[in-house]
């Protein structure tokens, strides 16, 4: 009695439970909640938040460090000062005039990085817009190979009834029978491996969108085959003109230059304003220390650094390599990033013809397959033929969803690598 009390209460409680509602994306949602939820791209948010704040920073110097200042004096047995204490108050301000460039070119500098980082933001959103597509396109393509699978393994069942029922009566023999359950056997775990490939590009996408990884999730939607000419050197000018990743480090490239600039200026003299005003108790032998001596003091400093123990010197080496550096990787991303866009033209271009040959290949494998079986039927073909004929048009089932899968991410591909985003 109590065992049946215990599963009767587990089975209340399961059904107490609220259950996730299944969460179902479109290729337009799954794009919309990965800009939303990437980790990626929230830390890359960050990262602008604190360029701005670097850009505030160099701003900092070049306006009016203003402070304010107070003062008491404690006195004990002192042997001229006749009262105890002592009281005074301050307000100083100083204004930077001059400084060879380096605060100008320190502000350039933080500001064209600022919009280097946001050109990468940009170039992130682009990269996650075609992870999305792909991740997408895997899970599309992983659901057909499940259907592909699950039709191979009920015409294989289909043909195993058929050659059973032919072995009962004679028309058939004991060796065909054990290979038309051998096929049916062998086509049980192509179907497990098929539905884990599915399994496995959800999970893949959830940690894409961030979304929890208990939360079931499907996707609605299907290949879109729609091919349309392209012309590689419009494409290649368009990427040279739009991709992020080329803007953002042409600015990381000015940034440089201004910070170079900014530490040519430690050999050059720096002038600052200085005005303070002081208003402190009358000293010792005073009268009417109730009064305060108020008066304020105004001047101008310049200094001219002679020697900084090479510190201005090895600022500029500094400088000078990291300029150099972001100029070689920038002549290496324009050639990278003309490779990637003529390697995109030639996987659709590829994808296209595959596309196109492995649809009419499918027909005739159809076509191919209905025939052997009429014939196998009637005992007018053997069953090698029927097996042969079924291979065939599994063959050909999976090539054509593989070849629109790879057409349909060569165009994903494409559009990334050119910048355009999600046009």
């Amino acid at each position: 009695l109590s065992v049946y009390l215990l599963l009767f209460l587990s089975a209340i409680g399961l059904a107490s439970e609220p259950q996730k509602e299944i969460i179902v994306l479109t290729e337009k949602e799954v794009i919309e909640t990965a800009l939303t939820n990437n980790y990626d791209l929230l830390s890359k948010k960050e990262e602008i938040k604190a360029a701005y704040a670097r850009l505030q920073q160099a701003w900092a110097e070049a306006l009016p460090y203003i402070a304010a200042g107070a003062n008491y004096t404690r006195y004990e047995d002192h042997p001229f000062i006749t009262y105890e204490d002592n009281r005074g108050y301050s307000f100083s301000a100083t204004q930077l005039l001059f400084s060879g460039g380096r605060v100008a070119n320190t502000i350039d500098s933080a500001a064209k990085a600022l919009k280097a980082t946001q050109e990468g933001s940009r170039e992130l959103e682009n990269k996650i817009i075609y992870s999305a597509k792909q991740s997408f396109y895997n899970i599309i393509l992983a659901k057909e190979f499940v259907r592909i699978r699950k039709e191979t393994l009920e015409l294989a069942e289909e043909n195993l009834s058929i050659t059973k029922e032919r072995y009962k009566k004679g028309e058939t023999s004991h060796y065909d029978l054990l290979r038309s359950e051998v096929e049916v056997a062998n086509i049980k775990p192509q179907l497990i491996k098929a539905e884990n490939f599915l399994k496995t590009s959800l999970n893949f996408l959830k940690v894409l969108l961030g979304i929890d990884p208990s939360q079931e999730i499907r996707v609605k939607g299907e290949f879109n085959y729609a091919p349309e000419e392209v012309d590689l050197n419009r494409e290649v000018n368009l990427a040279l003109e739009r991709r992020p990743a080329l803007k953002e480090i042409a600015l990381q490239e000015k940034a440089a230059k201004a910070q170079l600039r900014a530490a040519f200026a430690g050999y050059l003299p720096q002038v600052n304003l200085n005005f303070t005003d002081y208003a402190n108790q009358k000293e010792a032998f005073s009268v009417g220390r109730e009064k305060y001596d108020d008066y304020w003091i105004a001047g101008i400093t310049v200094s001219m650094p002679l020697f900084d123990g090479f510190l201005t010197h090895s600022r500029l080496k500094e400088a000078k390599a990291r300029e150099r550096k972001i100029r070689i990787l920038k002549d290496k991303l324009i050639d990278n990033v003309k490779i990637e866009v003529e390697n995109a033209i030639l996987d659709l271009k590829a994808a296209k013809s595959t596309v196109e040959s492995q649809e009419e290949n499918v027909a005739r494998a159809k076509e191919a397959y209905q025939i052997i079986r009429q014939r196998y039927g009637l005992g007018q073909a053997s069953q090698l033929d029927l097996l042969d004929a079924q291979v065939a048009l599994s063959t050909a089932q999976l090539n054509f969803a593989q070849s629109l899968y790879d057409f349909m991410v060569a165009k994903a591909k494409l559009s990334y690598v050119v910048g355009r985003g999600e046009e």
